[in-house]
């Protein structure tokens, strides 16, 4: 259900600053993100896996990070 977060934030983003590329929101994202020692389980069994490996960032998107980074660009 991430996704639908993140598209959530996204949505959020470009209606603040509406100037802002797709790609420049993209970034703010992916870099505004909240890092975690999480181990996630994987494939609904007993197999455990770093948060950072199953992910492309290794973030977990943060509204309130994103919209304090949009706002310096």
């Amino acid at each position: 259900m991430a996704s639908p977060a993140v598209a959530g934030v996204a949505a959020v983003i470009r209606s603040q600053f509406p100037k802002l590329s797709a790609s420049q929101v993209k970034h703010i994202i992916m870099d505004s993100g909240l890092t975690t020692m999480a181990r996630v389980n994987v494939g609904g069994g007993a197999d455990t896996k770093p948060f950072q490996e199953i992910t492309t960032s290794g973030k977990m998107a943060n509204l309130y990070n994103a919209l304090i980074m949009a706002s310096k660009m």
